[in-house]
């Protein structure tokens, strides 16, 4: 097996291991939606090279975090009547890692804009599953207006953390700004100077 391949699978195994362990984390000290799966969905699609390896991280670090929420605390993220959500849960996170397969210049801006972008659309998708999906809102306009207007909750006094849709936000950005910065650490001090002695 190539170097490259390992690492890539090295990467992937990481960001699943992570990405869940963060979900389990904040989820247990009720920072909601504050986790590093959408952000590392983003990563995958923009640094694997088998594009089809970025959509598992996503998947498989939901589904363990989801597994062990249900199993071991009071989080029934598996309860059959939050099953149709899923599917919207799910499905955002694909498209995020979709989107990271798309972008072709990366810099500050486009992750910046990336992170924020694929943090709405989530917040739009997962809301509209609950609109689609529940019977807590009319099957009207005006039902699914009130639905986006639920997920938004103003902030509470001192709590930066009391809006879910924005945890959302905070937790994308906050995360590809650590993934990213952290994968240029690694290529700057641990690929790069292994290139350079190869070609000296």
């Amino acid at each position: 097996m190539k170097k490259d391949s390992i690492r890539e699978i090295l990467i992937i195994g990481l960001l699943i291991f992570l990405s869940a362990l963060c979900r389990i984390l904040t989820n247990q000290a009720g920072l909601w939606n504050f986790n590093a799966i959408g952000a590392a969905a983003l990563f995958g699609g923009i640094v694997l090279k088998d594009k089809r390896l970025a959509y598992i991280v996503p998947l498989l670090a939901l589904f363990l975090s989801d597994v062990f929420l249900q199993l071991f605390t009071s989080i029934q993220t598996l309860n059959r009547d939050y099953l149709g959500q899923l599917f919207f849960v799910y499905g955002a996170f694909m498209l995020t890692a979709w989107i990271g397969t798309r972008i072709r210049k990366v810099n500050n801006i486009t992750l910046l804009l990336s992170s924020i972008g694929t943090g709405v659309l989530f917040f739009l998708i997962t809301n509209l599953g609950t609109f689609l999906t529940t019977d807590m809102y009319p099957k009207t306009g005006a039902g699914l207006l009130a639905c986006y207007a639920a997920g938004i909750p103003f902030y509470k006094e001192g709590d930066v953390f009391s809006s879910f849709a924005l945890n959302g936000l905070m937790g994308n950005v906050f995360f590809t700004v650590v993934l990213f910065g952290v994968w240029a650490g690694l290529k700057s001090m641990v690929l790069m100077p292994k290139r350079q002695t190869a070609i000296s």
